[in-house]
């Protein structure tokens, strides 16, 4: 399976497989996204005693569509990410409203290129304004959101199709 990675601020685009993250690490991020998610309070994104937080947000659009944030130690939410199996009526709705809430976009970018979500799975990132004042979150968040994309996915149990 290819996970297809996209960010609404720039139209960057790339892929990964599953090999780019250990089984362990897997189990953590599932971990720490059912946490974050039954609590409905920001859980430590990195390890314990992390000053930087995952949010799960509420799932209006069903169960198999991850919304979250990733909140910086001043509690303000640098990054919004969507994760999907594929495409359909409430993936659709997530990867528009996480691209809308994409502040900027690079010089010839258009939202409106986003379209619809791919057929298969996707995560799609939106940096906030608060990225400007936590420059540092850039040097590691492709790796986080790769793990909490592939985290999630592996966490769903399989859907039987119509």
């Amino acid at each position: 399976m290819i996970l297809e990675h996209w960010n609404a601020n720039t139209g960057f685009y790339r892929q990964s497989d599953h090999s780019g993250v250990d089984d362990g690490v897997t189990r953590a991020y599932g971990r720490l996204i059912a946490v974050a998610g039954a609590l409905g309070t920001p859980a430590p994104l990195r390890g314990p005693d992390d000053p930087w937080h995952l949010h799960v947000l509420a799932h209006p659009h069903g169960p198999h569509i991850l919304r979250a944030q990733i909140v910086a130690p001043d509690e303000l939410p640098v990054a919004t990410l969507a994760v999907a199996q594929g495409g359909g009526d409430g993936p659709r709705r997530a990867w528009r409203e996480t691209v809308d809430v994409a502040p900027w976009m690079l010089d010839g970018c258009d939202p409106v290129d986003f379209g619809d979500p791919p057929d298969g799975p996707w995560v799609m990132t939106a940096l906030l304004p608060a990225v400007a004042d936590h420059t540092e979150v850039l040097a590691w968040l492709d790796e986080v959101e790769q793990c909490i994309g592939w985290a999630f996915l592996k966490g769903l149990r399989p859907t039987a199709s119509a």
